[in-house]
């Protein structure tokens, strides 16, 4: 009979999984503290938030929400309700809240979907909340072959077509300097250079390229009301506006123009690339999703996060060196890194990193850019 029952409720969990793409360490919800400091697996939630649903197309109306400011939370199946008196009582905090105006008609027999048992998750489409655009911030690395660089530039010129006229896009370029390139201004090309061996911090890239904190929460406005549109930044701008000077921009990228000495590997500034690229982002766009999309042709030579050196004679770290702990600049480069992913996540901002060899670029030092950011 026993073996049965755990069937029976397996299936039930089973059935949940497949039907919301939710999966929980466990499936009861411990009861007291002791319980809870008991659990040898922590509390956690796998969560497939764009799970097909073809018995439920996205709602086309706004979410009913608990009236309680520091709840919040949406109406669902698992909510009392009382039919009579047109109330629902949160499940969350308790709290009984009045069903709106259009609700009106409600029974038990004309229920709305966000309370039928069956749909225990749904998509809501928001037609009145103001979504930023999606950012591009597009890092490329100048220290490369003319043939791979005109390549990158192809593809760079045809992805600008791809995406949304709407979205923001913003170029840094870089070899043995950092150049940060200005797309508002009309016919002369515009760009802040940087050195490719300091390091600078957020508030110091804010004060050196002038940027005021564009979106600074409005104390009048709102909680919960859609915020105002964005102001387009000189150094991140709709595509539809910056398409022209970003094609021709890019049309005219060259090679890093700095001579290569005999036996010498170019200086190649990626470290400080990345965190200019970062810290603008947090100082232009805090707390919103964000891309930092980086084209790697070669390891970082130069300045924080470097993994080689110039000389063409020292290999990059092999795995035996960094078996045996002899890749000198190793442990300093991570933790360049790992500093920097940790901002980016923080921000809300992902790393992508464009590599042609993943040996060959000091990956392994950069991992945690594209592991921690997503």
């Amino acid at each position: 009979m026993q073996d049965s029952e755990m069937a029976t409720y397996e299936e039930f969990i089973q059935q949940n999984e497949d039907r919301d793409g939710v999966r929980f360490t466990w499936n009861v919800w411990p009861s007291s503290r002791i319980e809870a400091t008991r659990l040898v697996v922590p509390l956690a939630c796998l969560y497939q938030p764009l799970k097909e649903r073809p018995d439920l197309p996205p709602i086309q109306y706004e979410p009913v929400l608990c009236t309680r400011n520091t709840c919040r939370a949406v109406m669902n199946p698992m909510c009392q309700v009382d039919y009579r008196a047109k109330l629902w009582v949160c499940n969350f905090c308790f709290q009984r809240n009045p069903f709106p105006p259009q609700y009106a008609a409600i029974s038990e027999q004309h229920q709305p979907a966000e309370l039928i048992p069956n749909f225990s998750t749904i998509e809501y489409t928001i037609t009145r909340a103001q979504s930023m655009p999606p950012i591009y911030l597009l890092v490329v690395d100048t220290c490369m072959d003319e043939e791979e660089l005109s390549a990158l530039k192809d593809s760079l010129q045809t992805s600008l077509s791809l995406m949304p006229q709407n979205a923001l896009v913003g170029l840094i370029t870089f070899g043995r300097m950092v150049q940060i390139h200005e797309l508002g201004t009309e016919g002369i090309s515009k760009c802040y250079v940087f050195k490719g061996t300091k390091d600078l911090t957020a508030k110091q890239i804010q004060e050196q390229l002038a940027i005021g904190r564009v979106n600074a929460p409005n104390p009048q406005q709102r909680p919960g009301a859609p915020a105002p549109p964005p102001p387009a930044h000189r150094f991140l701008q709709p595509v539809k506006q910056c398409d022209m000077a970003l094609t021709d921009l890019l049309g005219e990228l060259g090679r890093d123009p700095w001579p290569l000495g005999v036996g010498k590997r170019p200086l190649r500034s990626s470290g400080v690339a990345l965190s200019l690229a970062i810290g603008l982002l947090e100082v232009t766009y805090p707390n919103t999703g964000a891309r930092v999309m980086m084209f790697l042709g070669g390891p970082c030579s130069q300045g924080p996060g470097q993994v080689v050196n110039d000389e063409l004679k020292q290999p990059i770290r092999s795995h035996h060196d960094i078996h045996k702990d002899n890749a000198k600049y190793m442990k300093k480069a991570i933790k360049h890194y790992e500093a920097l992913a940790f901002r980016a996540a923080t921000n809300g901002h992902s790393i992508d990193i464009y590599s042609c060899a993943l040996d060959q670029t000091g990956l392994m030092e950069m991992k945690q850019c594209s592991n921690s950011t997503g």
